[in-house]
């Protein structure tokens, strides 16, 4: 007569993904005006600080940044 082996039970417990912190994404208007901002912010810092550079350049940075912190 043939022995069955005993088979392991597998654990009932789901296996979840970590938490990951949701960033609430801001609308178009509240996102351009956080990147104005920060632009001007990064203006006034390139000024003290006698380092060239453009509007455009504190822009495009700034809007890096925001980008970055909203996951977008």
């Amino acid at each position: 007569m043939p022995v069955k082996k005993a088979t392991p039970k597998k654990s009932s417990a789901k296996k979840t993904a970590p938490a990951v912190k949701k960033v609430n994404k801001p609308d178009l208007k509240d996102f351009l005006h956080e990147v104005e901002k920060r632009a001007y912010d990064l203006y006034q810092e390139r000024i003290k600080s006698g380092v060239s550079g453009d509007d455009m350049a504190d822009w495009f940075a700034a809007e890096k940044e925001i980008k970055e912190k909203y996951k977008l």
